[in-house]
């Protein structure tokens, strides 16, 4: 893990020790990211999960996030995140992401942070396809719908 941003796939993952997880990117801890105990800032943890999401999206095909005519204006209806042991200056990590829970124009996702052989923290969120006005939902593309179920293994409800 000596390339910082690099996506990961599940073969990179498995061979890291990290299984179930269809997607990530490994990144190191930086200094701004720390809080007044010198430990990753809750908020950190959040931009990690919407840096991973927003790559995610545009890979899977389901938004490019350029606000094109094309593209669905992707809400985040619900957030949360689940901190399980602290993470320090310059520690190298992964996150992961997959789609748990797959609707015509909304998702569940899950993310974990992984480092030093431990889960660090975890999340989920509840998104939302809409169009372009913000007002109706937008069913999701059916490529895009199609990898996810391949690659994640997502329930469709």
């Amino acid at each position: 893990m000596s390339d910082f941003l690099n996506q990961l796939d599940t073969p990179d993952l498995e061979a890291m020790g990290i299984h179930g997880w269809p997607y990530g990117y490994s990144d190191q801890v930086r200094f701004h990211e720390l809080d007044a105990l010198n430990h990753v800032n809750n908020a950190s943890y959040l931009s990690w999960f919407e840096n991973i999401r927003v790559r995610y999206f545009q890979d899977y095909g389901l938004s490019s996030y350029r606000r094109r005519d094309g593209d669905p204006q992707i809400v985040v209806r619900q957030q949360s995140a689940d901190y399980l042991a602290p993470m320090l200056q310059d520690e190298r990590y992964v996150v992961t992401a997959r789609t748990r829970l797959l609707k015509p124009s909304s998702l569940i996702m899950d993310y974990a942070v992984h480092s030093g052989g431990a889960v660090r923290a975890t999340g989920s969120a509840v998104l939302v396809s809409l169009e372009q006005d913000g007002k109706a939902r937008r069913p999701h593309n059916d490529e895009a719908i199609k990898r996810i179920l391949a690659r994640d293994g997502a329930e469709r409800a």
